[in-house]
């Protein structure tokens, strides 16, 4: 991924993130974001599932000693 923001720019990997396989499986960054697509599924008859994630880039050392905390 960082490879990818060096070579087009952050603003233009973003936006490609989102076109495709981030697109897939993310709704949105924030509430106004996602509602787009959750008025789409219940047109269907599809509830949506929301799972709040949060990533963090850590060292071994970090997540073995977040994981023992």
């Amino acid at each position: 991924m960082s490879i990818g923001q060096k070579v087009f720019g952050k603003t233009l990997f973003e936006k490609m993130m989102e076109w495709t396989f981030y697109g897939h499986f993310v709704a949105g960054s924030d509430q106004v974001a996602i509602q787009p697509k959750i008025i789409r599924l219940r047109e269907f008859g599809v509830k949506a599932i929301l799972d709040y994630s949060v990533e963090e880039d850590l060292s071994q050392d970090e997540a073995t000693q977040a994981e023992m905390e």
